[in-house]
């Protein structure tokens, strides 16, 4: 009773807002991430096509995370299932650009200076396999809304590591400090989660410890994957 109390006290919806809010946020924290290095990269001679289409889908991924948000606080629940399954496209589109992405960035010598080349693949490459997993889970488990919401809002969380990385007032840190830095930060959003249903519900939701879970475990397998020969032989012939 004493849960179900302190939730009355946020009001009705608050739940529903929340998520909605975290979407906000996810925006913004991408757009503060890409959008000065993007515009600044614009004039002549400019990204190659690739970039332009890879960074096109992630902000359609972002956006469409916002509307499923904005939609399921308005009670629009026809409208979001519909734009759920658009999502699986999406998503099988986002994928294997992603990986490619990635993989011409390394041999352009683009990566961010605070990356080895083998960092950049094994980040991205760990993070997208735990994206799909996560976003898998979140679509079997569409029935069940607070399962489905928990596990999409990590899911997207987790993709705001390289934006988090690329914020203007980590550079002052020191190239050394930014990846601390930004994995601190995407600990911190992967845990408003938890702390609103602490907040709320007195408990924390099964789904975040499997979530958070992962994108905790996933900050020290950055490195250990980036020292494995595969990975330092696969971005040794990148770069050659």
């Amino acid at each position: 009773m004493a849960s179900v109390d302190i939730a009355r006290q946020f009001g009705p919806g608050t739940d529903r807002r929340f998520f909605t809010v975290m979407a906000g946020i996810v925006a913004l924290v991408v757009a503060a991430g890409f959008g000065p290095s993007y515009a600044a990269s614009l004039p002549p001679p400019g990204l190659p096509l690739w970039v332009h289409l890879h960074g096109a889908i992630m902000t359609a991924w972002v956006l469409l995370f916002g509307v499923q948000s904005w939609l399921v606080g308005r009670r629009s629940l026809a409208l979001h299932r519909r734009l759920g399954w658009g999502s699986v496209g999406l998503v099988a589109v986002m994928a294997p650009l992603g990986l490619l992405t990635n993989a011409l960035a390394i041999q352009r010598g683009a990566t961010p200076p605070f990356f080895t080349p083998a960092a950049a693949m094994a980040a991205d490459g760990l993070d997208l396999c735990l994206f799909l997993g996560l976003y898998g889970s979140a679509v079997a488990l569409r029935r069940n809304g607070a399962w489905h919401k928990r596990l999409m809002l990590c899911a997207t969380v987790l993709l705001t590591w390289p934006a988090l990385g690329r914020l203007i007032p980590l550079r002052s840190l020191g190239l050394s400090m930014i990846l601390p830095a930004a994995s601190a930060l995407l600990i911190l959003l992967a845990l408003a989660g938890p702390a609103f249903d602490l907040a709320t519900r007195r408990r924390i939701h099964p789904a975040y410890l499997i979530g958070v879970g992962l994108i905790l475990a996933a900050q020290p397998l950055h490195g250990v994957l980036a020292a494995t020969p595969l990975i330092q032989e696969l971005a040794r012939r990148l770069v050659a």
